[in-house]
């Protein structure tokens, strides 16, 4: 079993390695275009395919999509209460323990194990995590948010699109599905490498506080597995659906809370350290749990 878990991660390690290495170097993925490439073409071209290629009835995308509200919504009660326990500032660390990385990581590692029909559940996790992070994220960061910027953003458009067109029963026409599967073949690979730069952009030799970052490190991981095999308990989700869900529960605090405390003027240092430690315990975190889960 641990040999199919490593041959299954084998291809997203030598990615996230590769865009690491890249980013030491050279310059080619220091273009900002990148991100917005994936933003604006990749990940809504790789929800419409996945929609496109989905064998399972719209009840079951209901159950994801109700699966990741209630997943977000208790893990934001516990940690708040969590955090206040622990005198830290919700203000910065509520949505670092909220939102995984879901999206660079959970979404690759989702489809290594779990195949191609689970990839479209994944990415409507990902896509709700994606919108707190810009609510949740970005209110307590900043003390505001545009709903604007929610609304326009291109995978809450194509999750929208991509339900209404499986709604209407209409089969994809071959020509558009090769399409969208060519443009979203581009979107897992330049995830990968852009996390391997963004964590090797991170700065940790003003690390402090050890204790505070093992605590969180463990706290996110902790509470991603749990609550989300609470979720899958208490809405009997599909077995497809559950193991997605804690797949993509398990997944480290998100770069993109880096970049928010970074642009607020937030504890980046600490939260660039439980980036790192979160990713190496989410990664044994799901090592064992491949037993169960696959």
């Amino acid at each position: 079993m641990l040999l199919e878990f490593f041959q299954a991660v084998f291809p997203v390690i030598v990615c996230a390695c590769l865009g690491w290495m890249m980013s030491r170097k050279t310059t080619l993925l220091n273009n900002p275009a990148l991100p917005e490439l994936v933003t604006r073409i990749g990940l809504p071209c790789l929800i419409l395919s996945a929609f496109a290629k989905m064998d399972t009835g719209l009840l079951t995308m209901t159950h994801t999509v109700a699966a990741a509200v209630l997943f977000l919504a208790l893990s934001a009660a516990v940690a708040a209460v969590g955090l206040k326990l622990a005198g830290l500032e919700i203000r910065w660390y509520l949505s670092l323990l909220v939102n995984p990385n879901t999206g660079n990581l959970g979404i690759p590692l989702v489809f290594a194990l779990l195949g191609e029909k689970s990839l479209v559940h994944a990415v409507v996790i990902s896509t709700l995590v994606q919108v707190s992070h810009f609510t949740l994220g970005v209110w307590l960061m900043s003390g505001s948010f545009s709903p604007k910027k929610i609304l326009l953003n291109p995978s809450i458009i194509a999750l929208v699109i991509g339900v209404l067109w499986t709604a209407t029963g209409i089969a994809t026409p071959k020509a558009v599905l090769g399409t969208l599967t060519m443009l979203s073949g581009m979107t897992l690979p330049i995830m990968l490498l852009l996390l391997g730069r963004s964590l090797a952009s991170i700065d940790f030799k003003s690390m402090s506080n050890l204790s505070v970052i093992g605590g969180l490190s463990v706290a996110r991981v902790v509470l991603g597995v749990t609550v989300a095999y609470a979720v899958a308990w208490l809405l009997s989700l599909d077995p497809l659906v559950a193991k997605t869900l804690v797949i993509q529960g398990t997944m480290p605090v998100a770069v993109i809370t880096y970049i928010l405390a970074s642009q607020y003027q937030g504890p980046k240092d600490e939260i660039a350290a439980v980036i790192m430690c979160s990713t190496v315990l989410s990664l044994l975190t799901v090592m064992g749990l491949s037993v169960v889960l696959l």
